[in-house]
């Protein structure tokens, strides 16, 4: 069975009989259909969540299998005896149509095994209040997922509920759909889904391929549909926009032929943003505006149009044009959501800028193109409208504020800005607005120094950043009162570090404090971040560090991770280029608390030639390194040689100073055979002279000389032999 093919399915009025069952003719409200394969590890938690609206609404539940071999079925019949198997054919709409023909229900609804229902509240009331009876379909919202943490995400409205009828079926082989039956109902109940959240680039690949395919197996039967254009197009936009723009272009041909509003602008959509991942940004532009000549009504999808248009004025330096569109922008996005305008296009079209996150990226590009036209008070203007309480305003707008400060050589008014970022967050994310304000401060000094100074003056007693300023500002000023006071507040805080915090540390390390109580709150994986920042912004750091590690020995575990961090960046190829003793000294020092560390870390059965492969890099070398060092003491050369070369096969950063030892290695060894060398030769002239004394009988000079001879060698064959021969 294929998919029927209608060519215009964006809206289609139908005509619903009244019939004598209790459902206008129907025996039950609902139908429920879905197509499944291998779906064991999301279709429990799918099939449950349609518990609640199954339970309140009469309705059934057909489930179509295209070729399981996992616990799907197993999982399915919990659920329902209606089940469906279909031999699969590559079209998706076919494998649907199977439940269309075989549904009781007055409805039909659908979805995916990867979806589930948050709530159904709405959408019981919607049948159960018999406000459906006015309605010939229903869209529920899909909540797509950009990650599996559930973070990050887009709603948008589908049309999946559709009122039965003589003409209903599904049509296309891949993003298949129902013809539209109008009015349509939209609800706010969800379904989350997380099928564009990929383990692999394989498995995106994969499922990629696998929609391309069909896709273009489907354009070849049906050359003018308007629909897998834009799906092709869509398909390709992140990966090959230049093939996307291909489509478009000939979709959009085809579409002069049989002129349709809605796939028209779908096409131009997709092709902006094509335009756009291809920085072909005069060509996007050129597109838009020729869009708004054409066509006056507006319409949501000129959200994407005008950000679009926005980000490419501003990349290409028009900035005046970036300014208009950004105020198109905001124009229209408020009328979208105040409910003015028509949403039937989004059940086509699906709005890439309609969310308040890009209202908030809009905004922080207008208060930087406001910046380039040095119009400052628009972009304070655009600071005061900023939602910080949106997460996605925060690093944006502090950046813009800095940049403000700095153009305007006025740091004044950045506490008062400090102050409402923070007043519009929840208390856990005061990291993030530390860290946004970190990275946003000017590199030069003069301006960091007036940033530090700003922050500073706010009066707050628990505020650790602006504690930090404090002890930044009295650095400037030189105050060693202050710097004390300062660091003996930060010595009583105890709570969650925050990597900006770096320079509590530097200074703490320059006044030789004892640190550990410091390092405790610190997470371990922050700790090279903490050592980078140092290092950049401090130049004399390496001196400070070296002087600090070297009056500092700590014996546990969180100790030794901070010493041999801050030696590790000490070594680099620079400072290890020309070497000397006390390089060396440092290095192997270095070595032995990584080699001390990994022995805490690792119970004592993990420390094995055999099984140390599984550890990290740095854990490796610092096993080898121990085994180098015991080694070296019991005089087994070969295993030291073997050792350190096992160690920087594992470690090849350190290559340059275990390099040395090897050399250094190689020349004592040279040295020792040359000495050796030297005495044999010397023992040898000595043996013969001793020889000659005893032949000529000469036996007090023989005896004088055996004995020197025996003070250095006394097992020697030979002197053994002549001190017998002495002493008859």
């Amino acid at each position: 069975m294929k998919a029927h093919i209608k060519k215009d399915d964006s809206k289609k009025s139908i005509h619903f009989p009244a019939g004598t069952g209790p459902y206008h003719g129907h025996p039950i409200r609902l139908t429920i259909g879905m197509i499944v394969k291998n779906e064991e590890k999301t279709l429990d938690r799918c099939l449950s969540s349609l518990k609640p609206l199954m339970e309140a609404v009469e309705s059934e539940l057909i489930i179509t299998d295209t070729g399981s071999t996992d616990r799907t079925m197993e999982i399915a019949k919990k659920y329902t005896d209606h089940i469906i198997h279909f031999q699969w054919c590559d079209d998706f709409a076919a494998a649907r149509n199977t439940g269309v023909e075989a549904a009781r229900g007055e409805w039909f609804l659908f979805l995916d095994a990867d979806e589930w229902f948050e709530n159904t509240d709405e959408l019981i009331e919607f049948f159960n209040s018999g406000e459906c009876d006015q309605y010939g379909s229903a869209a529920y919202k899909i909540r797509n997922y950009v990650d599996f943490e559930g973070k990050n995400y887009s709603d948008f409205h589908a049309l999946r509920i559709s009122r039965m009828f003589k003409e209903i079926c599904f049509q296309n082989a891949v993003h298949e759909n129902l013809i539209r039956a109008v009015p349509t109902k939209y609800l706010n109940d969800y379904v989350n889904h997380y099928g564009y959240v990929y383990h692999s680039t394989a498995e995106k690949n994969q499922k990629y391929s696998r929609n391309r395919k069909l896709l273009e197996t489907e354009l070849q039967r049906e050359p003018e549909n308007l629909k897998v254009y834009c799906q092709l197009s869509r398909q390709y936009v992140q990966d090959d926009a230049n093939l996307a723009e291909k489509y478009c272009i000939r979709g959009l041909q085809v579409e002069q032929k049989n002129s349709n509003r809605i796939w028209h602008l779908a096409l131009r959509q997709i092709l902006a943003r094509a335009y756009f991942n291809e920085k072909k940004y005069e060509k996007l532009i050129r597109l838009v505006e020729q869009t708004f000549r054409e066509d006056s009504k507006t319409e949501v999808v000129w959200l994407d149009f005008y950000g679009l248009a926005q980000l490419a004025a501003s990349a290409i330096g028009e900035y005046e044009r970036s300014v208009d569109f950004a105020q198109d922008y905001l124009r229209v996005y408020e009328q979208y959501r105040a409910g003015g305008l028509d949403t039937d296009l989004t059940l086509v079209i699906i709005p890439v800028f309609n969310q308040p996150k890009h209202r908030e990226q809009v905004l922080c590009f207008l208060g930087d193109a406001y910046l380039h036209l040095e119009r400052y008070d628009q972009t304070e203007k655009v600071l005061n409208e900023l939602d910080f309480s949106n997460k996605k305003s925060v690093e944006r707008g502090i950046l813009l504020a800095c940049r403000l400060c700095t153009e305007t050589d006025d740091w004044s008014k950045l506490p008062e800005f400090y102050h409402a970022v923070l007043s519009a967050l929840e208390p856990e994310y005061q990291g993030t607005v530390e860290k946004s304000m970190e990275s946003s401060l000017p590199d030069d000094p003069e301006n960091r120094a007036a940033a530090f100074r700003a922050i500073a003056a706010i009066e707050s007693e628990d505020d650790a950043y602006v504690h930090l300023c404090r002890l930044r500002s009295a650095e400037e000023g030189q105050d060693g009162e202050a710097i004390k006071r300062e660091l003996d507040w930060f010595f009583r805080w105890n709570r969650d570090w925050d990597p900006v915090l770096f320079d509590v540390i530097y200074y703490g390390m320059r006044d030789k404090r004892n640190l550990m109580p410091l390092f405790l709150n610190i997470e371990t994986e922050d700790v090279k971040y903490y050592v980078s920042q140092m290092h950049k912004w401090h130049s004399d750091f390496k001196e400070v560090m070296k002087n600090y590690v070297e009056s500092f020995s700590y014996n546990n575990v969180t100790g030794l991770r901070w010493t041999i961090c801050i030696r590790r960046d000490l070594l680099s190829e620079e400072y290890m280029e020309e070497t000397d003793n006390e390089k060396i000294q440092f290095f192997e020092e270095f070595a032995r608390e990584t080699a001390r560390y990994v022995r805490m870390l690792y119970c004592p059965e993990m420390l094995s030639k055999e099984r140390v492969s599984v550890l990290p890099r740095a854990h490796r070398f610092g096993y080898f390194m121990g085994c180098a060092f015991s080694a070296r003491k019991k005089a087994d050369n070969v295993s030291y040689l073997s050792n350190l070369r096992l160690a920087v096969h594992s470690y090849p950063t350190m290559k340059r100073p275990i390099s040395t030892l090897l050399e250094r290695f190689e020349r004592e060894d040279q040295q020792k055979q040359k000495k050796a060398e030297e005495f044999n030769a010397l023992a040898l002239q000595a043996k013969c002279n001793i020889r000659t004394l005893i032949a000529q009988n000469r036996m007090e000079e023989a005896g004088r000389f055996t004995a020197q001879l025996a003070a250095l060698m006394p097992d020697d064959p030979d002197v053994v032999k002549f001190r017998s021969l002495l002493c008859q």
